[in-house]
């Protein structure tokens, strides 16, 4: 089974606390932390959250993240973002082995040959899982699925990157839409990327998913903008039904603006396949 939830607070909640019980109240199972600027929640703060928690949480680190920069001191203060929201999702892991999802932007090809791209972001998150392994940080790193065409992170890059090291991807279709202009957007597309995640990853690639889902905006470089799922011509449904038809599991997280309407739309699509 699936379960769905917010990209972050929900509209109608004030702060990380009220959000929690209010998704529950809605009958959501789950949400992301965004950490869009800074890992904003104190250690002291999760855990008091996590005594009480009733749904899967998941973070999902800093934007200002590059682990291709040119700058060592950029890399070296990705890395650290990346940690930082890895050390507060390990504590609500502590409660409950699912709260583990660390969701990622990996960094841009800058114009790179992309090989040496991969092999440099590569090295650079083997050094966040030696950090987390010498600190006993108990997280899952994702790596998403990025909507530009500037951007490292291919379904085929992140897969390639899940078979060599200790991580799984997160799979955002609406991304993987505008990264294709349009193109893959039916239902045959997107049971190929599930038939390669069970081919290249096991059953787990299908059974321990993170995903993400909005409508979407996309122009000749991918991606322009997040849109409500009913204003977008992304083909959310398609994705719904090869998910099912996958018997997948794990979590969707709805990034759209409209947070938990077009949630409960999802879970709600869902359940009535």
């Amino acid at each position: 089974m699936l379960k769905f939830g917010t990209a972050g607070i929900p509209i109608n909640a004030k702060n990380t606390e009220s959000a929690l019980e209010y998704l529950k109240e809605i009958k959501l199972d789950a949400m992301e932390l965004e950490f869009v600027r800074g890992v904003n929640l104190k250690a002291e703060k999760a855990e008091t959250l996590a005594k009480n928690l009733k749904i899967t949480l998941s973070a999902h680190a800093p934007y200002y993240i590059n682990l291709n920069a040119k700058e060592p001191e950029k890399i070296e203060s990705s890395i650290k973002r990346i940690v930082d929201s890895a050390k507060i999702i390990s504590i609500f892991n502590k409660k409950n082995s699912e709260n583990k999802n660390v969701v990622f932007h990996s960094g841009f090809y800058l114009k790179q040959d992309k090989d040496l791209v991969y092999e440099k972001i590569k090295t650079n998150i083997q050094k966040i899982l030696k950090i987390m392994d010498e600190n006993k940080i108990n997280a899952v790193l994702r790596p998403e699925t990025t909507g530009k065409i500037s951007q490292f992170g291919s379904v085929d890059e992140l897969i390639q990157l899940s078979t060599e090291i200790d991580i799984m991807p997160c799979i955002d279709f609406s991304h993987v839409y505008a990264r294709s202009l349009g193109k893959i957007n039916d239902y045959d597309s997107f049971s190929n990327i599930l038939s390669k995640l069970e081919n290249h990853l096991g059953k787990k690639g299908i059974k321990d998913m993170h995903i993400h889902i909005s409508g979407i905006d996309f122009g000749n470089g991918g991606e322009k903008k997040h849109f409500p799922i009913l204003n977008s011509e992304f083909n959310y449904m398609a994705v719904l039904k090869a998910l099912k038809d996958f018997e997948c599991s794990g979590t969707v997280i709805c990034e759209s603006p409209r947070l938990e309407y077009d949630a409960v739309i999802l879970k709600k699509n869902y359940e009535e396949l």
